[in-house]
């Protein structure tokens, strides 16, 4: 018996936007929610966005590269911890 497979969209993704900055928007969509100028605090606002409505984090780096992050909390440190030009 096969089960149907579900979307899923409860992730919130930091992504860079030339000459924008850095953006959360729902994974999936190509509506930002909101804009910073550094990926700090790109994911300081995610965090609490994530921890608010309990999805999973994802941050997409300059290069490409995806960064997923089940806890919130490690995204925060993780981005501390980064060069600001990933």
């Amino acid at each position: 018996m096969a089960e149907d497979k579900k979307e899923v969209k409860e992730v919130h993704e930091l992504v860079f936007i030339e000459g924008k900055g850095w953006g959360v928007r729902r994974q999936g969509s190509d509506k930002i929610i909101k804009y910073f100028k550094t990926k700090i605090e790109g994911t300081e606002y995610i965090v609490k966005v994530s921890g608010n409505q309990g999805t999973k984090v994802v941050i997409r780096l300059k290069n490409g590269k995806f960064q997923k992050f089940d806890n919130a909390m490690r995204a925060l440190s993780y981005a501390k911890g980064a060069k600001e030009d990933e």
